[in-house]
């Protein structure tokens, strides 16, 4: 590949390596049984982060290839995507289903279902959301949810790409602005009626993030033309990298995060439908803007982006074996230092787990991967 053909977006490895760090928080938070209100609402924000930011990166590498070779190869785009996740995914689901049950056979028992052959077979065909929602997901990965969901929507993603630039808009915001009204009708309908024979497909819809990927894919459009209609109404980049705009949404995360952490009947309505619209203009700027008034770039926090697809699904599996080991020896000491111990083992046996996998298995399909990229790119995606 040319340099022309060369892609970078400073900070976005390092905001990935934020959005897992705040999901291994949360989990830590749960499993020690205490629910800071702040902290337990991070895995959640992190897992929006992952998906606007994989909307805005994809979609922006699928235009730039569209420009370059004058259309997407979705067979590439398909082998890619399959090389990026599913090495890892599948070992992950390999070790969990067959050697979890020898190692922690009381675990097992008191969670059989959750090991069925059905389970398996919809972990396998990425039906995660599903799974998740009828609690046949095992508890120890049970972070896979939101693998399904990416995938789900990487199959229609590409073909969305290649129309027109004025229809694929239209179909961006039509799924932007679908699932949460076909949310709120389902809500309304069982209030309205009492009947909660909807309940699960309403959960399926409200865990199943399409329109969160959107957002990211609307800001990836708009960061590659600089601007687009929408009727006669022009929608300009330089509108969101404005210093005012950008300092107005810094704000407004940290705001409406303390009232999320206060008044938890709101967090999933600022979650789902505002932070989504905030943490797009975040990465347009990071990405994408020289001026931008918060930059993340540094080696750690850009390792930790490198190997975050290991550190999002190992650490569940790390917090379930190092528990058990730690709680025993840790009772008697102060809170401050237990807590220390549990966060610098956790994070210090995920991070080296991790790092191991990135290195000594999922490099040799990155590498493969690489020879079928049209664009190339050391975002890790």
């Amino acid at each position: 590949m040319t340099e022309d053909n060369k892609v970078y977006f400073p900070n976005l490895n390092s905001l990935r390596g934020v959005a897992a760090i705040m999901v291994i928080i949360s989990h830590l938070q749960h499993n020690q049984n205490k629910f800071s209100k702040a902290l337990s609402n991070f895995g959640n924000i992190g897992v929006t982060i992952f998906f606007v930011l994989s909307g805005f990166l994809i979609s922006y590498l699928l235009l730039v290839e569209k420009e370059k070779f004058s259309k997407i190869n979705t067979r590439d785009f398909y082998f890619r995507r399959v090389l990026r996740i599913w090495p890892l995914y599948f070992l992950m689901l390999f070790f969990v289903y067959t050697i979890v049950p020898f190692i922690a056979p009381k675990y097992y028992i008191s969670e059989m279902e959750r090991f069925s052959i059905k389970s398996l077979l919809m972990n396998v065909f990425f039906l995660t959301n599903v799974t998740l929602i009828l609690k046949l997901t095992p508890l120890i990965i049970r972070v896979i949810w939101s693998i399904g969901i990416e995938e789900q929507f990487y199959l229609i993603l590409p073909w969305i790409m290649k129309i027109k630039e004025q229809l694929r808009i239209k179909i961006v915001l039509f799924i932007i602005l679908f699932l949460p009204l076909c949310k709120l009708f389902l809500i309304l309908f069982e209030k309205i009626t009492g009947n909660n024979s909807l309940q699960t497909l309403s959960s399926i819809i409200t865990v199943t993030r399409f329109d969160c990927m959107a957002i990211g894919v609307f800001f990836g459009v708009l960061a590659f033309y600089k601007q687009f209609f929408l009727g006669k109404r022009c929608i300009k980049y330089e509108f969101f990298t404005k210093r005012e705009i950008q300092l107005t949404v810094y704000i407004l995360i940290v705001i409406l995060f303390l009232i999320g952490a206060v008044i938890r009947s709101l967090f999933n309505i600022i979650n789902y439908i505002i932070f989504p619209w905030l943490f797009a203009i975040c990465i347009i700027n990071l990405a994408t803007n020289n001026k931008s008034i918060f930059k993340i770039e540094n080696k750690i926090l850009n390792y930790l982006g490198k190997i975050s697809y290991g550190l999002y699904l190992v650490h569940e599996l790390v917090i379930f074996l190092l528990m058990p080991l730690f709680m025993p020896f840790l009772k008697d000491f102060l809170p401050f230092f237990k807590n220390s111990i549990i966060y610098i083992g956790v994070f210090g046996l995920t991070i080296l787990i991790s790092h191991l996998l990135y290195y000594g298995y999922e490099i040799q399909f990155l590498k493969l991967k690489r020879k079928v990229s049209h664009i190339i790119t050391e975002n890790k995606f």
